[in-house]
């Protein structure tokens, strides 16, 4: 009997197993500790915006007919005629500029489109239709439209505001936004992706069944999978 518990004293100790994934010449104290140190920063690096990303996320997901919800709201808060020297505005570059200059607006627009000149019918008789121009300056906030007929005294401007909700969603989709902000959400993309990864790596030292962590993501794979079908479109042609 005492040897028994002798040997049961003797028995070495089982340790958890290693890291998956990672290679046996790698799982060093240095190496995991910035491996950690990595996953935790990255995610306080991110957190606001992780937090954003996934609130509007959740409007986007529901933007459409299927179980929609309403992800915010753009009112139009002003409509203006504005007086204007029918030989200053030839086309949209000269729309522009004038808008630029008028409303002390910074950005460039993000959208322009127009109707070239041409005959139109009107009762039965034919007309000169002349060219129209319309540009949009757009960001988060707020979305400002100039529209000019050539050749006519006034243009019309309207302004749109938009809901902190709907800013943020806009946000989300990097809509109206400069180059360093787009820069900004690249590296958010590129932080969850490794705290993905750098999740999967941590996870594998943990003493829970792994049986049970296959078995949830063959789970949701699964689902995933009974969701999307039907939702593919299959064309053949004639």
């Amino acid at each position: 009997m005492g040897e028994t518990e002798l040997q049961k004293q003797q028995k070495p100790v089982r340790r958890a197993g290693g890291y998956l994934f990672i290679p046996k010449n790698l799982q060093t104290k240095t190496v995991l500790t910035w491996l950690r140190r990595g996953h935790a920063w990255t995610g306080f690096y991110g957190a606001l915006f992780f937090f954003c990303l996934g609130l509007t996320g959740f409007y986007l997901n529901h933007r459409t007919a299927v179980m929609h919800i309403e992800g915010g709201v753009v009112r139009e808060v002003a409509s203006l005629s504005v007086p204007v020297d029918p030989g200053l505005i030839a086309g949209e570059a000269d729309l522009v500029a004038w808008m630029q200059r008028e409303f002390s607006i910074g950005a460039e627009p993000s959208r322009g489109r127009g109707r070239p000149a041409g005959p139109v019918s009107f009762g039965g008789r034919q007309a000169e239709q002349p060219a129209t121009h319309s540009v949009t300056f757009r960001g988060p906030n707020a979305t400002i439209t100039g529209e000019y007929e050539v050749g006519a005294n006034r243009v019309k401007v309207t302004r749109s505001n938009a809901s902190l909700l709907k800013g943020l969603i806009d946000l989300h989709k990097v809509a109206g936004v400069g180059k360093l902000f787009i820069l900004i959400m690249d590296t958010m993309a590129g932080a969850m992706v490794f705290m993905s990864l750098s999740g999967i790596l941590l996870w594998t030292r943990l003493h829970g069944p792994r049986l049970a962590a296959v078995g949830i993501l063959a789970a949701v794979a699964a689902a995933t999978a009974v969701a999307l079908s039907g939702t593919w479109i299959v064309w053949a042609a004639p």
